[in-house]
């Protein structure tokens, strides 16, 4: 099970996927993506930061994933 603090919640295709933005080690935001189970685990560079990230963003990202 996946700590929910900070994070947002988001289901697809009846699972549940927890996300949130976290700078990297250079300072540079990137996106993560957790399954609840944690067998899915991405990170995904911002490309402007300045762009809110919205759930259907969240959503093409995992569909994206998931085609391959």
């Amino acid at each position: 099970m996946v700590s929910k603090k900070g994070k947002r919640k988001f289901e697809y295709n009846g699972k549940i996927f927890y996300w949130f933005i976290r700078l990297n080690t250079d300072g540079i935001p990137k996106i993560h993506i957790l399954s609840d189970d944690k067998k899915i685990n991405l990170d995904y560079p911002l490309f402007d930061s300045e762009i809110p990230v919205v759930p259907s963003y969240i959503e093409q990202l995992l569909t994206d994933y998931l085609k391959k």
